[in-house]
């Protein structure tokens, strides 16, 4: 098997969001940088949206226009069934930012990777990362694909490999996981249009959050603790009983037909300090969110876009470069257990039910090693 070596001023590992962020904002700043990419091509992913506020950050990565392709949808806000029976409704139609999106990922992340292509920096798509070595002056990365190994070697490597946080294993920086939520995800057909809008519904056991994929397509989610995972072959007739004890969402979506359905987690997970010595964390990686909080997508780009300047900075002589970064992504952090504590504990019509009981106890205990960082 052939081996090629390259050497560039910083390797990412990672070309989703926060990965071709970071590049896009390192290539800006002059940096010579390269893309480490698992797949050959973005494969599926459950929707996501785009709030009005995100607006100025697109602009300032240049991917503003990206959004306003005809392949995204409009967002004018959410409708939730949270802390009553009643189905609240939130408009963006008083946001000075306006409208925002409902994104298609898959053509959102083609997107972003054709944006990074365009500068010609490296991209290895179809590589894994095999192993990291650093000397504490240089990275060393091994990436292979089926034709062939590829040596990297860096002065500094980000991870933006998502929850897993691969380029941290090999740092032997572990996340903390804070708690057991999962995510069952899977994609339903609808018989007719559906409003451009997220509904939430929350029920004993967990909640509902339900988006559109496309036109007469729905992504939809539900989110319980792990202790409360159905059997693979159970998972269908689990999530019909659990659309059935919603109030608003059956009336909308009777019933589901379920080709697949995916579990992963979902819950909160943190680095307990986002960088070291020639590496640095982003994205996922770093801080993992419970996608009640709407951070998602966003904060990966954030995350991307402020980690780029700090390792630019940091190699442009600036020593306390990280420093700011921690500061900005630890008070985010702080800030969403903060909301998410108030949000959780609004809910109270099952305060007894295991999911919520252990769901708020959780959160203040993530709290508590929050205060501790």
């Amino acid at each position: 098997m052939a081996n090629d070596k390259h050497t560039y001023q910083v390797i990412i590992v990672g070309g989703g969001p926060a990965g071709i962020a970071t590049a896009l904002t390192l290539h800006a700043r002059g940096i010579h940088c390269c893309v480490v990419e698992a797949y050959e091509t973005p494969v599926r992913k459950a929707g996501e949206a785009i709030p009005p506020n995100a607006k100025p950050l697109l602009k300032q990565l240049g991917i503003l226009s990206l959004v306003e392709n005809e392949k995204h949808t409009v967002y004018y806000g959410n409708k939730s069934c949270w802390g009553s029976d009643s189905l609240q409704q939130k408009e963006f139609i008083s946001d000075r930012m306006g409208h925002g999106f409902l994104l298609d990922r898959l053509h959102f992340e083609t997107q972003l990777q054709e944006t990074y292509q365009k500068t010609d920096q490296g991209f290895y798509k179809g590589f894994k990362l095999k192993k990291v070595v650093s000397d504490g002056t240089n990275v060393k990365a091994i990436i292979e694909n089926s034709n062939k190994n590829s040596t990297l070697t860096s002065d500094f490597i980000i991870d933006a490999t998502g929850r897993k946080a691969s380029v941290c294993r090999h740092f032997n920086v572990q996340k903390e996981n804070l708690d057991s939520q999962f995510a069952l995800t899977f994609n339903v057909k609808l018989p007719k249009k559906i409003p451009h809008e997220i509904m939430v519904e929350a029920t004993e056991n967990g909640w509902w959050y339900v988006a559109p994929y496309s036109e007469r397509e729905v992504t939809m989610m539900f989110f319980t603790l792990q202790e409360l995972l159905p059997k693979k072959e159970n998972a269908n007739t689990f999530l019909q009983d659990e659309l059935n004890k919603t109030i608003h969402l059956s009336k909308v979506i009777q019933h589901i037909e379920i080709d697949t359905v995916k579990m992963m987690p979902a819950g909160t997970s943190c680095l307990s300090i986002p960088f070291g010595k020639n590496w640095l964390a982003v994205g996922d990686a770093a801080y993992s969110y419970d996608p009640i909080s709407s951070y998602g997508i966003t904060s990966a780009l954030a995350s991307g876009f402020y980690a780029g300047h700090a390792v630019a900075d940091y190699l442009a002589g600036k020593q306390e470069a990280f420093l700011g970064y921690r500061y900005v992504v630890e008070n985010a952090f702080s800030a969403y257990m903060q909301k998410l504590i108030i949000h959780y504990s609004r809910e109270k019509r099952w305060s007894d039910s295991f999911y919520w009981k252990n769901r708020i106890a959780h959160i203040f205990d993530e709290q508590k090693i929050v205060k501790k960082m």
